[in-house]
């Protein structure tokens, strides 16, 4: 018996149907790889949101601890090249031990080093998120560069000071719990030196002026960060 063939539109509609079936499979694995993708980004921005909540908080206790520590300097200046100075030994002592007291801007980068590291960063799919995050991102950079000469000048101080004052004087500002406590006895500067005191007072107010600065970069960074907690709410539809 002759075989009868198969009409050509027969085969027309197994192999339509075979694509068919292929392409819903791919749509359907790209809409369930879209919806992994946009909990993924939800998550980021939820986590990332919690960081800039850190940053707020630290960038407050920065900020007003640098401007009083500015204005403890800048007092500490003036009276190093005051003729009055021998009146002043307690304090004199006691805010030279203030130099070295710091409580830093500590970054909660970890979610923004997780986007980058992993390339996920292409999972944020609001551009305007990605630019004031990139941002704000630069101008923490800023204020650790600046941080770094706050340190630099604070070395330039500790090798004038030597020459300054009395290192068993300066010693007893710290007691055993590691509290600055202002001295009773009115210690004295070893030097009059009016060269040696004013090169140290440059570097105070030198000093001074950049815990002033980065105190108005940290209020500058922390309107950002408030700023950019209130864009990714408004994208992500955040609570």
């Amino acid at each position: 018996m002759k075989k009868q063939k198969t009409p050509w539109w027969g085969n027309f509609k197994d192999f339509f149907l075979l694509f068919l079936a292929v392409f819903c499979g791919f749509l359907a694995e790209n809409y369930r790889e879209s919806l992994s993708n946009k909990t993924i980004e939800k998550e980021f921005m939820i986590s990332l949101v919690e960081d800039l909540k850190s940053d707020t908080a630290s960038l407050k206790s920065y900020m007003v601890f640098k401007r009083t520590k500015g204005h403890l300097m800048d007092s500490l200046a003036t009276m190093l090249v005051s003729k009055q100075r021998n009146e002043y030994g307690n304090q004199l002592y006691f805010l030279a031990r203030q130099v070295f007291n710091e409580s830093p801007f500590v970054y909660s980068d970890g979610t923004i080093q997780q986007l980058k590291n992993a390339g996920n960063l292409r999972l944020i799919k609001k551009r305007v998120v990605v630019d004031e995050l990139l941002k704000y991102e630069k101008k923490v950079k800023v204020l650790e560069d600046w941080d770094e000469n706050d340190n630099r000048t604070k070395t330039t101080f500790r090798e004038i000071a030597g020459s300054v004052f009395d290192s068993q004087k300066l010693n007893s500002t710290m007691d055993a719990q590691m509290n600055f406590i202002i001295p009773k006895d009115n210690p004295q500067l070893i030097t009059d030196d009016f060269h040696t005191l004013n090169e140290l007072a440059f570097q105070i107010h030198y000093l001074s002026k950049m815990c002033l600065g980065n105190s108005s970069r940290a209020a500058s960074l922390r309107a950002d960060a408030e700023n950019l907690i209130k864009l990714i709410q408004e994208e992500y539809k955040l609570d």
